[in-house]
């Protein structure tokens, strides 16, 4: 693997490493981002964050926010796979965003916003609505990610409000325990809001995505679009292998 650019700014070090067409994003050793335009699901956990958006059909999700863009992995499948006509991709880190632009081509149909997700989100009060909300706030220390955002009632209900009748709010967590505890899963209100729940993880890593929204997800649109996908980038084939996909009622 091959150090593409090095930098240590204040008390953070920055590094881009390619092997062959990826690209990857590290910050004090952790790997932040990683992209590949010849093979868009790449069958590392950033897939998980995308899949919930092939369950609903082609051309219907419009709007798509992400809080915690690093240097864009997902960004860039987004475009890719589900094309939305805008995306905005918050980071606290603006030199994330900078990398985002200057090696991940993110500029391009991304709306990129240095700003913290939590005040960002905390001030929209519902003025704009998003068909996809991804939830993936995270830092670190000593080399593990840590979770830079709550997951009380309160942030879930701010994120209720920023998100379509019936959109996709979908949540990477790291910790798989935590899981169970989520107030999205608990609260009355948001359990009827979110009647729909996808739970996504791989072999390999501790993370589980959750995928809540108020409509059913679509197994025949997702089948449907991942064949493509497999069409459309042969390089891509094999990887739904390691995928797991649980689904159950929120009521």
């Amino acid at each position: 693997m091959a150090i593409v650019w090095s930098r240590r700014i204040e008390s953070n070090h920055y590094e881009v490493r390619s092997a062959g067409a990826t690209l990857r994003l590290y910050r004090n050793g952790v790997n932040h981002s990683q992209w590949n335009p010849n093979r868009p699901l790449s069958g590392c956990i950033w897939d998980l964050i995308v899949l919930p958006a092939l369950f609903r059909a082609a051309g219907t999700l419009d709007s798509a926010l992400i809080l915690g863009f690093g240097a864009g992995t997902v960004g860039r499948q987004l475009k890719e796979l589900v094309s939305p006509s805008r995306i905005v991709g918050l980071d606290l880190d603006p030199i994330h965003l900078s990398i985002a632009d200057g090696f991940f081509d993110c500029a391009e149909g991304c709306e990129l916003v240095a700003a913290d997700a939590v005040e960002w989100v905390a001030s929209s009060h519902g003025e704009t609505k998003f068909d996809i909300i991804i939830d993936d706030i995270y830092s670190e220390e000593d080399g593990l990610p840590q979770r830079c955002a709550p997951m009380d009632s309160e942030w879930f209900h701010q994120l209720e409000g920023l998100l379509s009748e019936n959109g996709i709010l979908i949540l990477n967590l790291v910790e798989p325990d935590r899981v169970a505890h989520l107030a999205i899963l608990n609260d009355a209100t948001l359990k009827q809001r979110f009647p729909w729940v996808k739970l996504l993880k791989m072999d390999g890593y501790e993370n589980r995505i959750v995928a809540c929204s108020a409509q059913a997800f679509d197994q025949q649109s997702f089948d449907t679009q991942l064949k493509d996908i497999r069409r459309r980038f042969p390089s891509c084939s094999g990887v739904g292998k390691r995928y797991k996909i649980e689904t159950f009622s929120n009521l």
